[in-house]
């Protein structure tokens, strides 16, 4: 994948991270944003996976993510 092709991946992992968590951050040093950042798209890949792992299973469906 190249150019395009990548960044409308990336803008829909950013756009599903900030519908699921809000656009914000409520930490206020700047290392703690990051932290916090970091945290929401943990938590947002390890929701696609648990939801690929039972829905995926149970009817073939796979649930998008970018990977």
């Amino acid at each position: 994948m190249e150019g395009y092709g990548v960044r409308w991946r990336i803008e829909s992992l950013f756009s599903a991270v900030k519908r699921t968590f809000g656009e914000s951050v409520r930490a206020t040093s700047f290392l703690v944003q990051v932290v916090e950042a970091k945290l929401k798209f943990w938590a947002y890949a390890w929701m696609v996976h648990l939801a690929n792992s039972v829905v995926g299973k149970a009817t073939g469906i796979r649930v998008w993510a970018c990977e």
